[in-house]
């Protein structure tokens, strides 16, 4: 059996992993219907990691801060906002030079099915269409 909570070249291990922090914002009128709007919509995302190392260089954690602002294309009338603070902690467990960067972007690969399903599921019970998010690119990713 697979251990879902190691990558496939086994370097990392993730120990814990939670919502730190989300909000969820629909500012629709009951007598409104966002979801006709969704398909005539702007939708912008960002994407910031946060990498933390420990003293013992053994571990290191990830903060994932998505945030999610959509608008009418028709109206520019605000749609929703979502923003998510997704933590996880993870073991390294190849105790060799390891790069910041390498560790970041497998810790990301780890974690982003957690956000993913987030992601969709609060969209779909906030009122709107359920958002899916695509696979991170890791070349626009900056540390």
């Amino acid at each position: 059996m697979n251990n879902v909570n190691i990558n496939k070249v086994d370097s990392i291990k993730l120990l814990k992993n939670f919502i730190k922090d989300l909000s969820f914002e629909n500012p629709q009128k009951i007598d409104e219907i966002n979801v006709k709007h969704i398909n005539n919509s702007d939708l912008n995302i960002s994407m910031n990691a946060f990498y933390k190392p420990y003293n013992n260089n053994n571990f290191f954690s990830l903060l994932l801060r998505y945030n999610f602002d959509c608008s009418s294309k028709e109206n520019n009338k605000n749609l929703f906002n979502l923003e998510l603070d997704y933590y996880g902690f993870f073991e390294i467990l190849k105790q060799k030079n390891y790069d910041q960067e390498e560790l970041t972007k497998n810790g990301i690969k780890i974690l982003f099915p957690f956000v993913k399903e987030i992601v969709e599921d609060i969209t779909r019970k906030g009122g709107s269409m359920p958002i899916s998010l695509n696979e991170v690119d890791y070349r626009l990713i900056k540390n």
